[in-house]
């Protein structure tokens, strides 16, 4: 899954395409193309930086992959592969991995990149206590503007996080893991827009539950309800959340 990160300051379109859209497209199609049988899914990715870095130079953007990009799109991407009775998780970005095993286990395992596990939500509980003391909430966001511009400019240096986008580096920090496989399982893949129905909407009672529900085939269903509750929140005060409305997505694997 490959979740493009929304400019916060607009730019001009590559090839057509918001930025964000033209990254997931080139990345989309890169992956659909190559063989990742015998490769460490992190030189997967690295291929695909490389990969990422020689289309943008075609479609006018000379400084891609040097220290002088600027405002390089970029996104989270998390890959995860079969071998066998192996599971390879590879994530960078706040794209979760959801894995629920059979044999009636109560709880699923729900990976995460730890660069992005706590930052987003700690930033909100700041402006949901602004909210709560009467601010108005275009005041409490707006304050929180600078501290997401600073973090997207940190991206992919020392001083920040790592995401997919031109800096081959990146892919050193992904978070990478080898699960061993005991029998059937479900595997979700949740972008963070979809993830809303759990926190902060609570429509859905935890991963366990949403797994469940995609299971049993409601995934749209909750999309239907996740886009109903961000409409009637429209200034988003009762479940404080940046921008109104997200990409959502989700896959769904049996093992």
């Amino acid at each position: 899954m490959v979740d493009g990160a929304t400019a916060l300051e607009a730019g001009p379109p590559i090839e057509g395409l918001p930025a964000a859209a033209w990254l997931s497209s080139v990345t989309d199609a890169y992956l659909r193309s190559v063989d990742w049988d015998g490769t460490e899914l992190a030189d997967v990715l690295a291929r695909l930086v490389g990969h990422v870095t020689a289309r943008a130079r075609l479609a006018g953007l000379p400084h891609a992959g040097t220290c002088r990009s600027t405002g390089f799109p970029t996104a989270a991407i998390s890959v995860v592969r079969q071998r066998d009775d192996l599971l390879d998780l590879c994530l960078l970005g706040d794209i979760p991995v959801v894995l629920a095993p059979g044999g009636g286990r109560p709880t699923p395992d729900v990976f995460v990149d730890p660069q992005f596990a706590t930052t987003e939500r700690k930033l909100l509980e700041t402006i949901r206590a602004d909210i709560a003391r009467g601010d108005d909430p275009a005041t409490a966001y707006g304050r929180a503007r600078g501290t997401l511009l600073e973090r997207r400019r940190r991206r992919n240096t020392p001083r920040g996080s790592w995401i997919l986008g031109d800096v081959p580096e990146a892919t050193r920090h992904a978070h990478c893991r080898t699960l061993r496989l005991t029998g059937g399982a479900d595997l979700l893949l949740v972008s963070d827009g979809f993830a809303r129905l759990i926190e902060p909407f609570a429509l859905v009672d935890g991963y366990g539950a949403l797994v469940d529900a995609v299971r049993g085939g409601v995934a749209e269903d909750l999309l239907r309800r996740l886009r109903e509750a961000e409409r009637a929140d429209p200034e988003c005060r009762r479940h404080p959340r940046f921008g109104v409305s997200d990409d959502a997505s989700v896959v769904h694997a049996v093992i």
